[in-house]
């Protein structure tokens, strides 16, 4: 009976439970990380479905422009065959490359004149936020010497006080004690709040070393006005040079659709058109009065412009509807002369319209000092 009852005595079973505890927890960690091995071999299988299925979609946007350059390439092929059609591809490419000329030629001004506004203002920009940091830390430092000194006041005046104590001892000053006493107590209650002040003016200051610098918006909303009157003029004069012969609207023709899409006639045609391109850009090549026409019909521009808000950068389209022609005789405008009915904005000559600089986001927006920028 004693054996019996030893057996089966809670207190031999205890020693049993530890490890049958430790075998549970020891489960519980692995079923855990279990887990966790799962999940993060499912999110690796989802990053790598993602990089599957763009690869997949930019090998099928391969296929389908490789598809369209092939046939873009056989009918060039068959045209080239042709000995009438074949020339006018010859003829389409050597009006492609006058767009490109020009649209490259208006995004060289633009890059050069941006860069200009830009080395300008940036440097305007950066030691305007220097000065601005530095006021407003010297504004806090002051806060922080006017803190101080109230600081010491009260610490003289407190002493003054406490000074009087030990000769208010007699029954007779207890009234006079007690005022003395109710003072340094307002005083003492004042050095926990300048104390705090203290700590907040230094925290600031010292975030205020931390920060980074501010990011420059851009040229501003005038600067960027400027840019775009010299691209419009540009594009104006180009316009007008090669409206000679109307290559400008066969140079349109060349730089806004396939060669498939058009046809400038039969041999002899082309061979015509081919001779008055080369003679228009000789001309071009040859124009030594080009700086000075642009720069009045810039002026001219400036005059008559119109925008549909303070931040607009961009011309209203109403004002370029007529082209001013050039002075025969100086490179100024000749106001007497018939205008030509095109609007080189509205029909996006040269690309124009995705060269132009637009105005900056409204949340962006800016207002930088305008910097004069010579002719």
């Amino acid at each position: 009976m004693t054996a019996l009852y030893k057996k089966i005595a809670p207190g031999k079973d205890r020693p049993q439970e530890a490890p049958i505890a430790n075998e549970m927890s020891d489960q519980n960690s692995k079923l855990v990380e279990l887990f966790e091995n799962r999940n993060l071999i499912k999110r690796e299988l989802d990053q790598v479905s993602a990089e599957r299925d763009l690869l997949k979609a930019d090998a099928e946007d391969l296929r389908i422009r490789n598809e369209e350059l092939q046939r873009q390439l056989t009918n060039l092929e068959q045209m080239l065959a042709d000995a009438e059609r074949g020339q006018s591809a010859i003829i389409y490419y050597r009006l492609r490359a006058v767009w490109n000329t020009c649209r490259q030629q208006l995004q060289t001004l633009a890059g050069d004149l941006a860069g200009r506004f830009e080395k300008a203002e940036r440097t305007g920009f950066e030691e305007q936020a220097e000065k601005d940091r530095s006021q407003r830390l010297d504004e806090l430092a002051q806060q922080f010497d006017k803190l101080e000194r109230e600081r010491r006041n009260l610490r003289t005046n407190l002493g003054d006080l406490q000074k009087h104590l030990p000769n208010l001892q007699k029954f007779w000053h207890k009234a006079k004690r007690a005022d003395i006493q109710f003072q340094i107590d307002k005083l003492t209650k004042q050095f926990k709040p300048i104390e705090s002040r203290k700590l907040e003016l230094l925290a600031a200051m010292e975030e205020m070393r931390r920060e980074k610098q501010q990011i420059w918006p851009g040229i501003n909303v005038a600067s960027k006005r400027t840019v775009n009157l010299w691209l419009l003029a540009l594009a104006q004069y180009l316009y007008l040079h090669f409206a000679e012969y109307n290559i400008a609207e066969m140079a349109r023709s060349a730089g806004t659709k396939p060669v498939s899409d058009v046809n400038f006639g039969l041999l002899n045609d082309c061979l015509t058109i081919g001779n008055h391109v080369y003679e228009v850009v000789v001309k071009l090549r040859a124009d030594k009065a080009r700086p000075e026409k642009l720069r009045f019909r810039v002026e001219h521009l400036r005059r008559n412009a119109t925008y549909a808000s303070e931040t607009g950068t961009i011309l209203e389209e109403s004002c370029l509807d007529y082209i001013p022609l050039p002075s025969q005789t100086a490179p100024t405008i000749d106001a007497e002369a018939q205008p030509v009915g095109v609007n080189v904005l509205r029909l996006s000559y040269w690309d124009l319209q995705s060269i132009l600089l637009k105005p900056p986001a409204p949340a962006q927006e800016t207002h930088p000092k305008t910097v004069a920028l010579s002719d």
